[in-house]
């Protein structure tokens, strides 16, 4: 799945919560809009934001680390290619042909 398709399903799911929780806030008793229930979503969203925080954290740490690694490895090859000049320098003109390619 593209980036963009996933980013339009994330808001389209957003848009989807903000209008069936608009709806549903239009219907609940009296009982549930009081300040001691308002309180514990107020919690909950904030353990829910914090968890969400937690888990972007660990995206964005092993993105990170997998860039590292194959940054790594690319200077690895990098200087295997050199040596490898090297070496063929040292056969002169019979590795001329080989190192030109």
């Amino acid at each position: 799945m593209s980036p963009i398709a996933i980013t339009v399903l994330a808001f389209a799911l957003m848009l989807f919560g903000i209008l069936a929780g608009g709806w549903v806030q239009g219907r609940l008793p009296a009982g549930h809009l009081s300040s001691s229930s308002k309180e514990v979503v107020k919690l909950s969203m904030g353990v829910m934001g914090t968890l969400a925080a937690l888990v972007l954290g660990l995206l964005v740490a092993s993105a990170q680390g997998s860039y590292a690694a194959r940054q790594s490895e690319i200077k690895q090859l990098t200087a295997y290619v050199i040596l490898l000049d090297l070496l063929m320098d040292q056969y002169g003109k019979d590795a001329e042909s080989a190192r030109v390619a």
